[in-house]
């Protein structure tokens, strides 16, 4: 017995839901695993002695300096 257009499309469509309710549930999963190594790595960070200041402030220092650098080039 021979499936119509209709049951082949059906049996299709199911499929490619599945795989969207599949991949859907992958990345919830793996968002929040990276969210809480995230949040894990930055309280490490945080917990050592003053290196997320550290860290903090060179960020800063470096933006004003890349800052200060490109206004020097455009004004000449």
């Amino acid at each position: 017995m021979s499936k119509t257009k209709e049951q082949v499309t059906a049996e299709r469509n199911q499929r490619l839901q599945d795989l969207l309710n599949a991949t859907n549930s992958w990345a919830d999963k793996e968002t929040a695993r990276l969210e809480n190594e995230s949040k894990f790595l930055t309280s490490i960070l945080k917990g050592r002695t003053g290196a997320g200041k550290l860290t903090s402030q060179n960020v800063v220092d470096s933006s004003k300096l890349t800052v200060n650098a490109i206004n020097e080039f455009l004004t000449g």
